[in-house]
């Protein structure tokens, strides 16, 4: 799609940079290495911009920067600034004001305790999978929110509190990495919001060593 987008815009301009079919399929896989991964809508915008931008078909790093613009016209981050955005607030991420839900939704996938935890070279592909992905949703018309964080009665606020700092003098972590796990507490009991959450945190806590069973 993207050479046949260049040659109608450039046409003789097209035909100077790639003469032969040779140099057109080598160009052609350099190309769709390059752009792996990217969104049907994020390309065709970063086409458009080209007709501005460009008046020569653009290099690949150019067109690279075009689509970094193509996010920004969705209201999105480009991948790498929400994953450094979602590293910086991994700590209580109900609470932070995020540039958009989408990079909230892709931390909470990726594991806010593996942001914390893991080294990048685990952390990064794995949120970047996760964020492309919930890219393609916002695209698509999806509206993402952001759950909020319910206020909850004393007593019940004191043995979330009780609860966060057992199973981090257990597991030997901070009391933050616990925390958001025990999101779920937070939802009215007997809803089926509730025991979603709570199985995913069950889940996660199993992973990471904790063997008791939360409670409902």
């Amino acid at each position: 799609m993207i050479f046949a987008r260049f040659k109608a815009i450039y046409t003789h301009k097209f035909a100077s940079a790639y003469s032969t079919l040779e140099e057109v399929k080598l160009a052609k896989r350099e190309w769709a290495v390059a752009l792996k991964g990217f969104q049907e809508p994020l390309l065709a915008y970063a086409v458009e911009r080209t007709k501005e931008e460009y008046a020569w078909p653009p290099t690949i790093s150019e067109f690279l920067k075009l689509i970094s613009t193509a996010y920004k016209a969705y209201g999105l981050a480009n991948p790498r600034a929400a994953y450094l955005e979602a590293c910086a607030c991994r700590t209580d991420p109900l609470s932070y004001k995020w540039s958009h839900p989408a990079v909230f939704f892709a931390g909470s996938e990726t594991d806010w305790y593996k942001l914390k935890s893991e080294e990048e070279r685990v952390s990064w592909p794995l949120f970047e999978q996760n964020y492309l992905a919930i890219v393609d949703r916002v695209i698509a018309g999806e509206r993402l929110v952001i759950p909020k964080v319910v206020m909850i009665e004393n007593k019940q606020t004191v043995n979330l509190n009780n609860l966060t700092s057992k199973i981090a003098k257990a597991l030997s972590l901070e009391e933050d990495d616990i925390a958001p796990l025990l999101y779920y507490t937070q939802k009215t009991q007997g809803t089926g919001v509730r025991t979603r959450y709570r199985e995913i945190a069950q889940k996660k806590l199993m992973e990471m060593g904790y063997k008791e069973t939360l409670p409902e």
